[in-house]
């Protein structure tokens, strides 16, 4: 993916996805935003009004996309947060984090894979979180719904390959966007979370990383590495070291 791409990046008005869009765009590509909201131009040459939980707004969306020329990469940055203790999380909260999240993820790409497959090209790059691989408390929902995109996303990848698409999740941990505090906190106080100190531009230098490898997922954040590697090792390790804080 060079100069010249069309890059589409769904979220590209704020946060991971903006800063997504700005490197992409550093690199030559036209970039497409679709979100709720305008880009501002640093991040994409056109913006879309787009709503991930509604098909008929996607498919408009994607259409007008396609007036810019086909799309070569899809990035998928829009989520939703539903945070607190679990049983304190309205369900309409809740609902409304998967239909964003893992819904809006789906819709997107029924309206984008089946050119992609026509042409026998594309990439679809999912930013995703470091809960989709292992459960941290007070983020059932949000959890549950990146843990499904991560699944969705490995399924894809392998019926994807035959075509040379490629499907590929960049996994984040805590960055100072604000986007936690906007999901609210429910039954509880919101925490104060330590992350590695990772910026929306390491995201979008991660990501670009990504785009040019082979690879099909990344974990970014020292303390996400290791944890994910933690995972591997020893599985229950960091739920113990979970137990001995609750104490």
């Amino acid at each position: 993916m060079g100069s010249g791409s069309h890059a589409v990046v769904v979220g590209g008005s704020s946060g991971l996805g903006l800063a997504i869009g700005e490197a992409l765009r550093a690199r030559g590509s036209f970039v497409t935003n679709l979100a709720r909201r305008t880009a501002p131009s640093s991040a994409a040459d056109a913006s879309h009004e787009c709503d991930v939980t509604s098909t008929e707004s996607v498919a408009r969306a994607v259409a007008a996309a396609r007036a810019h020329g086909p799309i070569d990469v899809l990035v998928y940055a829009s989520g939703a947060a539903a945070m607190g203790r679990t049983l304190d999380v309205p369900e309409v909260d809740a609902r409304r984090c998967f239909e964003t999240t893992f819904w809006g993820l789906d819709r997107v790409v029924r309206a984008v894979l089946p050119e992609m497959t026509a042409r026998r090209a594309g990439t679809v790059l999912v930013v995703s979180s470091l809960v989709a691989l292992r459960a941290v408390p007070y983020q059932a929902y949000y959890a549950a719904s990146k843990a499904a995109v991560a699944r969705y996303i490995g399924c894809l990848a392998h019926e994807a390959l035959p075509a040379s698409i490629r499907v590929q999740a960049l996994h984040v941990g805590f960055v100072d966007t604000g986007f936690l505090e906007r999901g609210g906190w429910w039954g509880m106080e919101a925490p104060i979370v330590k992350g590695s100190g990772i910026t929306p531009s390491d995201v979008a230098r991660a990501a670009m990383a990504l785009l040019d490898s082979a690879q099909d997922s990344m974990v970014l954040g020292w303390r996400e590495r290791l944890i994910a590697l933690g995972d591997r090792i020893a599985p229950t390790l960091y739920d113990r070291l979970l137990r001995l804080r609750a104490r």
